[in-house]
């Protein structure tokens, strides 16, 4: 049987012997395009070629594109595991002309490929072209002996393709295999008809050849373009299914290895009536092992929300195999048997993905743990068959529950979610939280007062500092706080982590304060205080404070700096999730699963410092953003970049797009220190850092502090250590002797119980008050005397704290006539309490310490 790996090979071999250059598969994290959650096609990494922004650096090209498709436009999640073909990661086996060849090679190479090297039979194969291109339909009849009534026109929804609503498009032209009529799905369904595009799983799609030849604008007109493209592709998964001659693409060498391993771990094995779990977990650890490889992170929000989907969906139907601990892991050296002879960052990062997964498990397991609690008391109380969208939200919110798993939940027990309902939460929790981040600068229901006609702003603060420029619009509000608007400015706003600039606007009539600056399109909005005098039309000096711009320029200079240590030091997967650059300190989010040691934190200073002491000039280039990807600048997921971009560098070792502010040179840093390391989020670690001179006081008080534990101790700083080893030897030796001293005391006054003891027909009963200060003390006493009596009720009663603290004790070969929980709670409603526990010791407590001689005289009424 023809492997996987072969029939892979075999198409780009294939595509070589014609002239193709064979490109390697992109990364299923697209770095450098924001408009993308996954790579979900092989023409992803040529778009700029199509859309004329890129010269071509060959006129064809062929490769195996890993794509996903579990988001956005393109989304087959919901139905992975239920047929054959639906997966949330496959290969796209793909060859491309840029100008070069068009319809008639495109159409004969794929039938040769087809019909000469796979050996495929032609009477089974179909052709589809667009209603309106005739000429692919006579390609077809002249160029192949495919059978001619094999050949058939088909309308937009089939045979068209374009990349967005404008752009380039065209005609396509798809290639079909019949399987037989054995394979229809729906031949009882009445008014079924078996045929191509007919929804038919007799007809099985396995290549699509698209011809780009239009534009189209945005009056959805159709223009011809100067340049001419082919752009195919064709599912690895379902050629291997046909080649293979498999009823799934499940059931060929892909999965098969994941499908054996999955029954081995559940002890249950896969069917394919039955498989349905089997299916969505093959599927979904091959997802998951190349999205985290390729860079990507569970998180709560994009892409990183769509993983972390995955990972619970694929855990939550391990559940259903009854495989309850962490198990995804141990599926990806079975993903790298399969797929790593071609894909070797898939074993480059083997330990790294493993770790990942099995963190997001455990931490899904407790998530699951708590919230299927919440989930049972919601369906318990539950009044109709619909789920409120407040208690979906809920289970969201608070329990860390997908929407899709309540979904799924549900539907299990036959009821339903008001979707509605939990997207109506999700807004209003949406309209909270920028509430919440817009209260300081509350100016939108005033009036602007308008200066100029000027619109927009122009920012000159990377070269001036203070500039003489005019208030274009103003609003104040009852205490002289102002919003305003400058024709140009100097003050930096507030983005990608930099704190915005401060400083004064002020003439002769009036001064300002400035203490924020927020961009509003192309307007610089600049908040403070009018300190004194009345806003005019008139022209004002704008200046910045500059020793804080310095400040900041260190920090933002440094935080690049430690972003390329970070991922010098733990690995490419390192990627920025948030930042703050103020003129205080740096912080700095990343993706990475666990803490970092001592040793790591020392080696991303050191690579820090090592840049500083070099002294490295600071460049800053504006450029074309291809221009600038080609330099290998980094560009942050979720950030929007126009076409022009600035880069910010740092000579052999970082270059990221910013349009912050940074020092000439890394020397005017001075100094960097890591001050902390904790975690920020599941996944995501945060250092907080200083630079310059808050660097050295840091050290200078870290210094100081270290001189005064050594005076303290009255020891040179050399013998400090010595010192404190010492002291804590001493500290242990003499708590175990209080312990031992404790316990003593203990053993002596549980004896003295029990010499008080009254003695009934066939137990003994202890009822009194002791002398104790914590409730630890009492029940520490009330167990030991459990342990030492034999055939003994206790009641001990304590007063500390203006509380009366009570514990019950009943041994062993009495509980089944006396229930200490029982009579802890009735005891305890004499003092003003509650409380209960266990057969045979619980607690209790109350608030009348009046109440105490009465209680215990009623407590041995009771038991008498």
């Amino acid at each position: 049987m023809i492997t996987g790996k072969e029939i892979r090979q075999q198409f780009v071999d294939f595509f070589i012997s014609k002239g193709h250059t064979f490109v390697p598969s992109s990364p299923v994290i697209p770095t450098d395009d924001p408009t993308l959650l996954f790579t979900n096609a092989g023409m992803n990494q040529f778009k700029n070629i199509f859309l004329g922004l890129k010269e071509p650096s060959f006129p064809r090209a062929a490769n195996s594109q890993k794509c996903i498709r579990a988001g956005g436009k393109h989304n087959d999640l919901e139905e992975v595991g239920k047929d054959g073909y639906h997966h949330t990661f496959f290969e796209m086996l793909g060859n491309w002309s840029f100008g070069d060849y068009y319809k008639q090679e495109a159409i004969t190479w794929a039938w040769e490929l087809l019909t000469e090297i796979w050996k495929l039979p032609k009477d089974k194969l179909h052709a589809t072209v667009h209603h309106t291109d005739q000429e692919a339909f006579e390609l077809w009849q002249k160029n192949t002996d495919i059978n001619a009534n094999y050949i058939t026109y088909h309308g937009d929804k089939d045979n068209f393709w374009e990349m967005g609503e404008t752009g380039p498009c065209g005609p396509c032209s798809e290639i079909h295999f019949d399987r037989g009529e054995n394979y229809c799905d729906k031949s009882q369904t009445q008014g079924h008809e078996c045929k191509v595009n007919g929804d038919c799983a007799r007809y099985i799609e396995l290549w699509n050849l698209v011809f780009i030849q239009y534009n189209r604008d945005d009056r959805g007109t159709l223009h011809p373009l100067p340049n001419r493209y082919v752009d195919t592709g064709a599912g690895l998964e379902r050629i291997c299914q046909i080649l293979q001659n498999q009823t799934s693409n499940y059931h060929t060498d892909l999965f098969l290895p994941i499908l054996d391993h999955i029954s081995a771990l559940s002890s249950i094995p896969y069917s394919k009536e039955d498989g349905i779990s089997h299916r969505v977990i093959a599927d979904h650890i091959r997802c998951l092992s190349f999205a985290l490889a390729d860079g990507g992170f569970p998180s709560n929000e994009g892409r990183g929300y769509v993983l972390r989907r995955i990972l619970r969906r694929a855990a939550r139907h391990g559940r259903l195999l009854n495989l309850h601990e962490p198990f995804l892991y141990k599926l990806v050296d079975t993903v790298i048997e399969v797929m790593g002879h071609h894909y070797h960052e898939l074993i480059e990062k083997q330990h790294y993905v493993k770790s990942v997964i099995k963190a997001e498990e455990e931490r899904f397991n407790q998530t699951l743990d708590t919230g299927l609690d919440k989930f049972n008391a919601i369906v318990s109380e539950l009044k109709g068959d619909t789920i409120q969208g407040s208690d979906a939200f809920t289970l969201y919110d608070t329990y860390g529950f997908p929407l899709d798993l309540t979904t799924i939940l549900a539907e299990e027990r036959g009821l339903l979610v008001d979707l509605a309902g939990f997207e109506a939460e999700m807004e209003l929790q949406k309209a909270r939280a920028r509430e919440a981040g817009n209260f300081k600068h509350n100016f939108t229901q005033m009036e602007w007062i308008e200066l100029s006609d000027i619109q927009g702003t122009t920012f000159v603060g990377y070269t001036e500092p203070s500039v003489q420029t005019l208030v274009t619009r103003y609003t104040l509000d009852d205490n002289n706080g102002i919003a305003f608007q400058l024709e140009k400015t100097p003050f930096l706003a507030e983005a990608g982590g930099q704190v915005a600039d401060t400083g004064t606007v002020s003439n002769a009539g009036f001064h300002i304060e400035v203490t924020d600056v927020r961009k509003q399109n192309d307007s610089y909005i600049h908040y403070g205080k009018l300190v004194s005098g009345v806003v005019d039309a008139n022209p004002v000096t704008a200046s910045i404070n500059p020793e804080q711009r310095k400040r900041t320029a260190r920090n933002h200079t440094a935080t690049h700096l430690l972003h390329k240590s970070l991922r010098t030091v733990l690995g490419e997967h390192v990627q920025q999730k948030g930042s703050l650059v103020s003129p205080d300190y740096l912080r700095f989010d990343f993706a990475h699963f666990e803490a970092l040691s001592k040793e790591q934190i020392r080696q991303t200073e050191q690579l820090v410092n090592e840049q500083i002491l070099a002294n490295i000039a600071v460049r800053t280039d504006i450029m074309n953003i291809e221009d600038a990807r080609k330099t290998g600048a980094m560009a942050l997921f979720g950030e929007k970049y126009g076409e022009e971009v600035r880069v910010v560098s740092v000579e052999h070792f970082s270059r990221e797009l910013c349009g912050g502010t940074h020092v000439a040179a890394t020397g005017d840093i001075g100094f960097f220190k890591i001050t902390a390391e904790t975690s920020s989020a599941a996944g995501i670690r945060r250092i907080e850092a200083l630079t310059g001179d808050a660097a050295m006081r840091w050290v200078d008080e870290l210094q100081d502090n270290f001189s005064r534990v050594a005076e303290k101790l009255n020891t040179p700083q050399k013998k400090l250590f010595e010192r404190i080893d010492l002291l804590l030897k001493q500290q242990s030796d003499m708590a175990k002797e209080l312990e031992s001293l404790k316990q003593n005391a203990a053993l002596d006054a549980v004896k003295a119980l029990e010499e008080q003891a009254e003695v009934r027909d066939d137990y003994k009963l202890i009822i009194t008050k002791v002398n104790a200060t914590t409730t630890d003390e009492v029940r520490q006493l009330g167990d030991a005397l459990k342990e030492s009596a034999s055939s003994t009720v206790a009641v001990l009663f304590a007063t500390f704290d203006d509380k009366v603290t009570i514990n019950v004790t009943v041994s062993k070969d009495l509980t089944g006539r006396f229930h200490a929980g029982k009579l802890a709670g009735q005891i305890a409603a004499w003092v003003g309490g509650k409380g209960g526990g266990k057969p045979d010791s619980a607690m209790a407590g109350g608030k009348d310490i009046l109440a105490l001689d009465n209680a215990i005289a009623e407590t041995k009424k009771l038991l008498s």
